[in-house]
């Protein structure tokens, strides 16, 4: 009996391992976005189909077999914004070698300090922190500006009588990268039904990018930082500029 018993070696052990990672990030791509009740209604179809066979149903069971003829075809189709956020994800991982772009102290404290008093004076403001993952796609589509970041600047930029107030300001490193970026709007789901324009398009790009936002309420006066699926309000400079911090330093 234990001569039957098959030997497990390492790569059987790797192989396991690596499909179980790979499934694990999928998870986390999708998490929180449309793509998860997409999913679940491709696996209630495939429930129906295999019940189909069991019972005889010849023609549903031809309509939908053809129908998943195409499969591969058809996830890479359904999932494309979902597969091409998990490839840039792999490229941009320390695996490779690549080092996150750090922000000075003394940047980020003035980020902080900036942003609460725009948040003082209810001015609304969306700021797009680039990190690994380039911006540039996005900054076509906006006023290319390339200046020392500081107060003064950001204000002008967002003041309501500003002709680039709308859209994002994108900081790469310490500098205003650009401003009137506009940003797509992610398609609503629970996440995002409850948010604003500034928010919705903050929480978009913590799904497609790395990048972290922060956005500016002007009918509130809070302060939202987006990373990575995530939210959090943050109620001062000081918790704002330590936020930042550890997302730039991991």
């Amino acid at each position: 009996m234990l001569g039957v018993v098959p030997s497990v070696r390492i790569v059987d052990i790797l192989d396991i391992l690596l499909v179980a990672v790979i499934f694990y990030w999928i998870l986390l791509f999708i998490r929180g976005t449309r793509a998860v009740e997409i999913l679940l209604g491709l696996l209630f179809l495939m429930g129906i189909f295999i019940l189909s066979k069991r019972i005889g149903m010849v023609t549903f069971q031809w309509v939908v077999g053809n129908f998943f003829g195409g499969f591969i075809v058809i996830l890479v189709v359904i999932f494309q914004s979902e597969i091409r956020r998990g490839l840039a994800r792999m490229g941009q991982t320390r695996l490779f070698g690549w080092a996150h772009l750090s922000r000075g102290p003394d940047f980020l404290e003035e980020l902080a300090a900036s942003a609460f008093r725009l948040a003082g004076s209810h001015t609304g403001a969306l700021l797009l922190l680039e990190r690994n993952m380039g911006l540039s796609e996005y900054m076509e589509h906006g006023k290319k500006i390339d200046a020392v970041f500081s107060y003064e600047l950001l204000a002008s930029l967002v003041s309501p009588l500003s002709p680039v107030h709308d859209g994002a300001v994108v900081l790469r490193g310490e500098r205003v990268a650009a401003a009137r970026v506009i940003l797509p709007i992610p398609p609503e789901s629970p996440a995002t039904r409850a948010m604003g324009t500034r928010h919705r398009a903050a929480w978009g790009m913590s799904t497609d990018t790395d990048a972290v936002s922060v956005v500016i309420s002007e009918e509130t006066g809070n302060v939202t930082v987006f990373f990575y699926h995530q939210m959090k309000v943050v109620k001062s400079p000081t918790e704002l500029e330590e936020t930042l911090r550890k997302l730039f330093e991991t």
